[in-house]
């Protein structure tokens, strides 16, 4: 017995995932052992145009196209195939090998596996749609942790006390567009005392931008150290920041 699931999920984007297809091989003696080939489908294989338009069992023998799929199918041994179609959708296949006994399938198997694709497609459909949820829902939940963390990052990096001048009373707030962004805002002291206060904005929004936000604050700050004027300070940042910076991002800073 040969047996074939196959889920097409993204078709219009893309070729089908090879893991997406698996035939399962059984001896005729029932052995427990199952042996696994992938097979590619593409979604503009004319195989899949054939069983949107031909539901129902078919018998792959007498199946005459120019299809990779179909060649592959023949060479696993398939002798009927039983599209599974939801809502105009080919969301599956069910397919046999030949029968143990060796007799050909009879009408009533062919009806009784055309009711089985019937009630099987929707639920495949299901079982598809809560699986992709469950990958987004995953996929969501990975990002905001990742993005959880830069902004904690970003925090850190920012003043975490605010410099005490006599005669000026300095006050800061920092409200990011997105959970990480691109803004951010320093204190550098000059050897000679001086008190620069930084003021800088990334281009673009989110990870990115945060880190391109603390390199460029750790090369503003070593680049303080021994420089004669903030003008100097923005041209050397700017050297060591343009050859490493993302491309179509730039800084704007204010020293």
């Amino acid at each position: 017995m040969v047996t074939i699931m196959q889920r097409f999920q993204k078709m219009r984007s893309g070729r089908v995932k090879r893991e997406d297809l698996a035939i399962q091989k059984t001896s005729e003696k029932r052995s427990s052992k199952v042996e696994t080939s992938p097979i590619d489908i593409a979604p503009n294989d004319p195989i899949v145009a054939y069983f949107l338009s031909s539901p129902g069992a078919t018998e792959i023998d007498k199946l005459h196209l120019d299809s990779p799929a179909l060649r592959a199918i023949k060479l696993a041994g398939i002798k009927v195939v039983i599209p599974l179609i939801s809502q105009g959708e080919l969301v599956g296949l069910l397919n046999l090998g030949p029968r143990m006994s060796e007799q050909d399938y009879s009408t009533y198997d062919r009806t009784l596996l055309n009711d089985l694709a019937t009630q099987a497609a929707p639920a495949l459909r299901v079982a598809q749609l809560v699986r992709e949820q469950r990958s987004q829902a995953l996929e969501r939940e990975r990002i905001e942790q990742e993005l959880r963390v830069a902004r904690l990052i970003q925090q850190t990096l920012l003043p975490q006390e605010l410099p005490s001048l006599p005669g000026w009373q300095l006050e800061s707030y920092y409200q990011p567009a997105r959970a990480v962004g691109g803004d951010f805002y320093d204190f550098i002291y000059f050897e000679d005392g001086r008190l620069g206060l930084l003021i800088g904005d990334v281009t673009d929004k989110g990870v990115p931008a945060a880190l391109v936000m603390a390199t460029t604050r750790s090369i503003l700050r070593s680049n303080a150290y021994g420089a004669l004027s903030p003008g100097k300070v923005l041209e050397q940042t700017n050297d060591l920041l343009h050859p490493d910076i993302p491309p179509k991002m730039f800084v704007t800073c204010l020293l």
